[in-house]
């Protein structure tokens, strides 16, 4: 057993090719927000669409909406605009249009030939989940999180009525193909699924029973069915003549995306389970299923219904050959998560923590250099929350799941495994003297564990275990002098604690919400700490005094960082870098671009850049001497 265990730990494949070198390559300035130099990753997927023509490819992604062409798989265009992520693409009946949905409260307009944004339509108070042209063309229908479902003039972009009925977030809308009936789903204590009259914006007195939590609804071709995939990882096929169930097929994941084939016989379903099942229509069998590496989030049948597409979480989009289950070609670079970032001390390498995998990226040649599968092929996925440099930049720390890894640098081998938290690892850090790693946990504590400094095997013993945080610990951090260790938890403390005894040295009370992250200033006398209250507080590191509290313009502050000279901090909230003179509290810049939460700030060793990554699946490199001309 224990050597089936050590293979299973030994196995991760190292590979350069996992991801597109898009980093390298001309998309990966496209969009580029103001005061950025580059862009790593492509964003994550939420939903895919053929064209009409079948010749493209629309992926609504977090930073925009990707167009790709579908022989080649190449990237042909990235268009912004939505200061949201996307959320969901659907294209007019005569093909000159599509129209997006985002978390931005907005749905647009584009022309389909040009890619010109045409209209906006405003008036939603909540993230637009979804979006539905009426068959004639006139009308568009959104669904939003503000439990209302609008109806738009797509001239003017103007309401032309606001659906009130649903009680909770409003997730799907679908036209019936005679445009008499608009349906729509919402969360679950909601009564999952209505039926609206559009030309006159009343609720119809159609019933669907048993239906909770509905978050895809899609008519037949003909009309005659209606499907709804439920959080009960269940697809119904309803007759909407007399709201009969007529069959519900089971799967193993929740299910992300269900599509109907061109010719209404077979229904394509996405699921978290990994797979792209064929379902028939009439009999409701499961006719075959398509393997991806990840949980699948959306798919798409082609117009010729010969070829689908689908998107997993791990960044991939598959185009499939139906008849025969084969993939036709892979387009990579899309990525759920970035949920931690570290330089290299000589500045050359940028490493990335995502799901199940470790990035190595070379800034100066702007290449992915390799990958690290934290874990094998077929396990399941588990999140890279944390990665630390040692000191020396020859070794590695991670931390996923209850465990935290070292690995060799050059070669990506596994080096060892610290064990013994009882809950998911959040944080890791090495001590500057490198004699030691920190690792914080959701099991409320910290351990500090031995490094062997020069052996052969470097995983030495448990040296601490600090307990006392009454909350998740969700960041730890060495004092510049390796004696003193700072953790934040989400029980709204900073604690410091004294490293060679364990013995806690004091309580830092003043945020209202829980601390996400916390950073020594290079000269340790200064501790930043950033909260779910929208706060950066700083305060003395030998007193615990609250020096200042920086309530500028952020809201769940979830990374911080001090530059090399100490002179500014850098605080990442929902979606924007607030960079603060340190010694006047002085708000320097507010650098805008990312569309999620900025879970990682790091600087480089010479401070000239920044680097960012977010929940948006980005890392955004910018350029600080630059900043600091244009001031």
């Amino acid at each position: 057993m224990k050597i089936l265990n050590l293979l299973l730990i030994i196995l991760p494949l190292i590979s350069g090719l996992c991801l597109s070198n898009a980093f390298a390559q001309a998309n990966a300035l496209w969009g580029l927000p103001l005061g950025a130099t580059n862009r790593i990753g492509k964003g994550r997927v939420n939903e895919i669409k053929y064209f009409p023509d079948g010749t493209k490819l629309a992926v609504a992604s977090t930073i925009g909406i990707w167009i790709y062409d579908v022989q080649t798989g190449e990237p042909l265009d990235l268009l912004t605009g939505h200061t949201g992520p996307v959320n969901s693409i659907a294209f007019s009946p005569d093909g000159t249009m599509f129209a997006t949905a985002s978390d931005d409260n907005t749905a647009w307009l584009w022309d389909t030939n040009t890619s010109e944004h045409k209209v906006s339509v405003v008036g939603h108070t909540d993230d637009v989940n979804a979006v539905s042209f009426s068959p004639e063309g006139q009308i568009l229908a959104t669904a939003s999180d503000d439990d209302t479902v609008g109806l738009w003039n797509l001239n003017t972009g103007e309401w032309k009525a606001r659906l009130e009925g649903h009680t909770r977030h409003v997730y799907s809308v679908a036209f019936s193909p005679d445009g008499a009936v608009l349906v729509s789903s919402a969360a679950w204590g909601d009564s999952g699924i209505r039926f609206w009259d559009p030309r006159t914006a009343k609720s119809l007195n159609i019933s669907i029973e048993n239906t909770d939590w509905v978050e895809h609804i899609v008519y037949a071709p003909d009309g005659g069915m209606l499907v709804s995939a439920d959080i009960d990882q269940t697809i119904r096929f309803w007759d909407i003549g007399t709201g009969e169930l007529l069959r519900a097929c089971k799967t193993d994941g929740e299910i992300n995306a269900v599509v109907f084939a061109p010719d209404g016989r077979t229904l394509v379903s996405a699921s978290s389970d990994a797979l792209v099942s064929f379902w028939d229509v009439a009999t409701g069998a499961l006719l075959k299923t398509l393997e991806h590496d990840a949980p699948v989030i959306s798919v798409a049948y082609s117009p010729d219904g010969e070829t689908v597409a689908s998107a997993s979480e791990d960044g991939k989009i598959h185009f499939w050959d139906i008849a025969t289950s084969k993939s036709l070609k892979t387009v990579t670079g899309h990525s759920l998560h970035v949920f931690s970032l570290a330089y290299s001390p000589d500045g050359n390498t940028l490493v990335s923590g995502n799901i199940s995998k470790i990035n190595f990226w070379n800034l100066e040649a702007g290449e992915h250099l390799k990958t690290i599968r934290v874990l094998p092929e077929h396990f399941r996925s588990e999140n890279v929350r944390s990665v630390a440099y040692f000191p020396d930049g020859i070794i590695l720390g991670s931390a996923n799941s209850s465990k935290a890894r070292l690995w060799d640098v050059a070669t990506g081998r596994f080096l060892g495994t610290f064990s013994g938290h009882r809950d998911l690892i959040s944080s890791v850090a090495f001590s500057p003297n490198g004699r030691m790693l920190a690792s914080g946990s959701h099991d409320n504590t910290i351990r500090l564990w031995e490094i062997r400094t020069g052996e052969l095997y470097l995983i030495g013993e448990l040296l601490q275990i600090l307990a006392g945080h009454t909350e998740d610990v969700a960041f730890v951090a060495f004092s510049p002098n390796s004696r003193m260790l700072a953790s934040g938890s989400h029980d709204n403390t900073i604690r410091l604690w004294d490293v060679p005894t364990g013995e806690l040295l004091k309580t830092l009370i003043g945020h209202t919400g829980k601390v996400y992250t916390v950073a020594y200033s290079p000269d340790g006398k200064t501790i930043a700490s950033g909260s779910s209250d929208g706060t950066v507080c700083l305060w003395d590191s030998q007193t615990g005094e609250l020096l200042q509290t920086l309530r500028g313009p952020t809201r769940n502050v979830a990374s911080v960082a001090f530059s090399p000279d100490g002179g500014t901090l850098a605080c990442g909230n929902d979606d924007t870098i607030h960079l603060w003179d340190v010694q006047t509290r002085v708000l320097l810049h507010s650098l805008t671009g990312h569309t999620d939460l900025v879970d990682s700030l790091v600087f480089s060793p010479d401070g000239k850049q920044l680097a960012s990554g977010s929940r948006d699946g980005t890392i955004l490199l910018w350029k600080l001497t630059k900043l600091v001309a244009d001031r």
